[in-house]
């Protein structure tokens, strides 16, 4: 009788088998690793350009209504905080717009915080400042607002990042009066 066990012996052995599966292991726990940081960039990336956007169409609000606007902080003084400005439109109504807590408001009267929202809600504003130039019109120059606001998303990481944004606006009227 042929002996055909010890001949023709084929498969793999026990090491053979946890060296292949402890390979196989380390590519999947690779795979893996890079496909979370990649969901997680894409959510911070995602939250980012949120944040981004929001600002950008407060301020193009914002600086669409100074370029017509004058008497810049009631009677052409300085405001009551730099977090707040207060203007005439276009149409004769005062315009006012302030940080109160996480958001940017807009109110068509003194009475900021009662206004409406013109950020995200998942935006937290972290300042809004409002530096006013040449409001007197002694020089001859049109006055200037310049806007500066940072914030960052609600929806915080270890790594988010916070958006800065400024623009200086010159009203069309000269000296901010008509």
């Amino acid at each position: 009788m042929k002996n055909y066990l010890s001949k023709n012996r084929t498969g793999f052995t026990l090491v053979e088998l946890m060296v292949a599966l402890g390979l196989f292991s380390i590519l999947l726990l690779m795979t893996v690793g890079g496909f979370v940081r990649s969901l997680r960039t894409e959510r911070q990336t995602s939250a980012f350009t949120f944040v981004n956007n929001s600002l950008s169409i407060a301020i193009e609000q914002m600086g669409k209504e100074i370029r017509t606007g004058r008497n810049f902080c009631a009677g052409g003084t300085s405001c009551q905080s730099s977090s707040i400005l207060s203007f005439l439109s276009a149409k004769g109504a005062i315009i006012t717009y302030c940080l109160d807590g996480d958001a940017i408001k807009r109110n068509a009267g003194s009475d900021c915080p009662s206004g409406k929202k013109i950020t995200g809600d998942n935006v937290n504003v972290q300042y809004l400042t409002f530096l006013i130039s040449n409001n007197q019109g002694n020089n001859g120059w049109p006055p200037r607002v310049t806007i500066l606001v940072g914030a960052n998303s609600k929806k915080q990481t270890p790594s988010s990042y916070n958006v800065n944004l400024q623009t200086t606006v010159s009203s069309r009227s000269l000296a901010g009066l008509r």
